[in-house]
């Protein structure tokens, strides 16, 4: 599936969180903002009423995948083995995507608990070459780990080499920065019993200031990540699929930055997964 999606959030305008004061500047590009993105929300809407290739059946993938670390934009987010837990359900076009992380030790004080759940809705229509999603993402910690966050999103897939896509999350609630994501992937397939083998990288540019406190505020490369899987039918409609991926902080100041917190800037992340996917 091809999909762009984009997300319209509301926030206390004008409010600087950094601050805690409310500034009449802040609160006029918030506003604006806002409203582009309603007005197109609403026509991206209306463009998709006449998509008469909706699907009408439900679809519903389940996997659980047990990695080595949570690596977020390049970052160590838990430098310790995780279970992460995915349902997404499809329907006429909509998605609605969870993801569960369970840490698998104490590094966060949490061992076995769920510390974060992260939700999705959008809706996708589809074009010739490429396909769009307006939708909305929001993070939520149970144990409070994190503060919970809403955030703007939008996410282009293309038919384009390399399935070359793009993802943009803008998040005016916390930090008022961005976060672009550059998206490649490829499949080679063969005969059995290893049927395929699927690569898959990518490319994220932000301000700095999301990983840290006294970092940059101007927009640059700041992570790669690059990823091998190879998946295999075990039957009964179920996926098995070990997978590696390498991911690294861009740029002199980042990786400067997180080192001195005393985290790792790159580090290689071994995984398993098992999925399986069900019609009604």
């Amino acid at each position: 599936m091809k999909m762009l999606s984009l997300v319209f959030l509301y926030n206390e305008p004008g409010f600087n969180y950094k601050t805690g004061i409310h500034s009449p500047a802040i609160e006029n590009m918030v506003f604006r903002i806002q409203k582009n993105i309603l007005l197109l929300t609403v026509s991206i809407l209306l463009v998709g009423l006449t998509d008469a290739h909706a699907r009408d059946r439900i679809s519903i993938d389940l996997s659980g995948t047990a990695l080595s670390r949570f690596v977020w934009r390049g970052d160590m987010w838990t430098d310790d083995p995780v279970f992460w837990n995915i349902a997404t359900v499809h329907y006429k076009g909509f998605r609605s995507y969870n993801f569960f992380n369970i840490d698998l030790t104490d590094i966060n004080d949490d061992k076995f608990q769920c510390n974060e759940y992260d939700y999705i809705l959008d809706y996708t229509f589809s074009f010739d070459t490429f396909s769009i999603a307006p939708g909305v993402l929001h993070f939520t910690s149970p144990t409070d780990y994190f503060e919970p966050t809403t955030k703007i999103i939008l996410q282009i897939k293309t038919t384009l080499p390399f399935n070359m896509g793009l993802r943009i999350r803008v998040d005016p609630e916390k930090s008022q920065g961005s976060y672009y994501i550059l998206d490649i992937s490829e499949q080679f397939s063969w005969k059995k019993p290893v049927s395929r083998i699927d690569f898959y990288g990518s490319l994220g540019a932000s301000q700095p200031r999301y990983y840290g406190k006294g970092l940059k505020d101007k927009v640059a490369f700041t992570d790669v990540l690059i990823g091998i899987g190879i998946p295999f039918n075990i039957g009964n409609g179920i996926t098995l699929n070990p997978l590696i991926e390498f991911t690294a902080l861009l740029g002199n100041h980042l990786r400067t930055g997180i080192e001195a917190r005393g985290r790792k800037t790159e580090a290689f992340t071994y995984g398993i997964t098992l999925a399986r996917g069900f019609e009604f």
